[in-house]
């Protein structure tokens, strides 16, 4: 946005506010469908909505618009909602009480390292498209568009790539028995306990 549409770092900040008022508004949904439904759906819904809005992404070129080109997907993206609450219910589905901690901070740490990666490798890509490009005499709007595409489409097709993954190697059983203790967890309390207790 900056570099080839020209915004400033307040209208590219703004411009992504797009993502965010998609993600708040499937956080309540995204829980409410994980402890009643299927978290492995739910999972690879968020998974579909982040890939597919990262492979629409591809689309934009040197003079798109924030409407025309932008918004799209960086409301689809959003999604990611789906998938993330989902993950932290999975990482910790089965762990006990005293080591979930730590199983918290796996998961974080994880995430962490994973998108650091994950920008390495797109960076990498975006840099090297662009270097050739410029070389073969394209204008440097064009070339650093072309270079995020094909990041974008690393990016898109990795994320894509999750959805089987989802089904192949997460535990329908322990899921559920994450979901059901979530549920719980969000029950009332009976009154007649309450006065027992």
């Amino acid at each position: 946005m900056q570099q080839v549409l020209g915004y400033s770092a307040l209208k590219t900040g703004v411009a992504w506010l797009a993502t965010s008022v998609t993600g708040l508004a499937l956080a309540g949904p995204a829980q409410m469908l994980v402890t009643r439904a299927s978290a492995k759906l739910v999972m690879a819904a968020g998974m579909v909505m982040v890939g597919g809005g990262i492979v629409w992404a591809t689309q934009i070129h040197a003079h798109g618009t924030f409407w025309a080109d932008l918004a799209g997907p960086l409301f689809v993206t959003g999604g990611c909602t789906l998938a993330f609450i989902p993950v932290s219910i999975g990482a910790l589905a089965g762990v006990a009480g005293h080591d979930a901690g730590v199983a918290s901070g796996l998961l974080n740490t994880s995430q962490q390292i994973g998108g650091a990666i994950g920008v390495a490798i797109a960076s990498t890509v975006a840099a090297t498209r662009t270097q050739a490009l410029l070389s073969q005499g394209h204008a440097t709007a064009v070339a650093l568009t072309g270079g995020f595409q094909w990041a974008l489409w690393v990016s898109g097709l990795t994320g894509l790539a999750a959805v089987p993954v989802t089904f192949l190697l997460i535990r329908r059983r322990e899921l559920a028995r994450a979901a059901a203790t979530a549920l719980q967890r969000e029950a009332p309390v009976p009154r007649f306990r309450r006065l027992t207790a």
